[in-house]
């Protein structure tokens, strides 16, 4: 799965987001909505969003359903690289 577009990926997203918060994450959804809240078209915005993510990660992964980790782990690898500009 790539992201042709920002579009894509914040499409992705909010479809996790909304995913999680519909089978009883929350607060796994909130942490997402929390980090895209951070996004300002900057680097910085971008490493915020990604420490969210990292978050979800680590705090929920054991939570989640496959499907759910796969698609965070996708996006988490897709904002590293806009992070650290691979």
């Amino acid at each position: 799965m790539a992201f042709k577009s920002n579009t894509e990926l914040f499409e992705a997203i909010e479809r996790l987001s909304k995913d999680l918060a519909s089978t009883g994450q929350e607060d796994a959804s909130s942490l997402i909505a929390k980090g895209m809240s951070g996004l300002n078209g900057l680097t910085d915005g971008w490493a915020y969003l990604l420490d969210h993510l990292d978050l979800v990660k680590k705090q929920y992964d054991s939570c989640l359903s496959t499907q759910q980790s796969e698609v965070l782990s996708h996006i988490q690898l897709t904002v590293y690289k806009v992070v650290h500009r691979e």
